[in-house]
């Protein structure tokens, strides 16, 4: 009858011992969750902070992009502007090749 005692004992520790367990592995949980949760926070701080970065980078290199362009583009149409055109002398050179073609 002794054993009796003993073994409710032993299995009372043993439910005690599981019951700490399955706290241990909530608090383990919890805790990795916490991890994630601020590892995902630094993240995305220092994501937003490089593509901020970059963007500004980018934006400032397509303006410059973009005068040059500008630049560009207004010096051909100026050129264009005070190009002599000799209508005549197109137009014989036109009608020339055209009779060239028609022997």
């Amino acid at each position: 009858m002794h054993e009796q005692p003993v073994l409710y004992h032993l299995l009372q520790v043993e439910t005690e011992a599981a019951a700490l367990v399955e706290d241990a592995e909530a608090e383990a949980d919890r805790r990795l969750a916490e991890g994630e949760k601020q590892n995902r926070k630094r993240f995305d701080e220092r994501y937003g902070r490089e593509l901020a970065s970059i963007d500004e980078e980018y934006s400032k290199k397509r303006a410059a992009l973009e005068a040059v362009y500008q630049q560009e583009l207004d010096g051909y149409r100026e050129s264009l502007d005070t190009m002599v055109v000799h209508k005549e002398r197109f137009s014989a050179l036109v009608a020339s090749l055209l009779l060239l073609d028609n022997l």
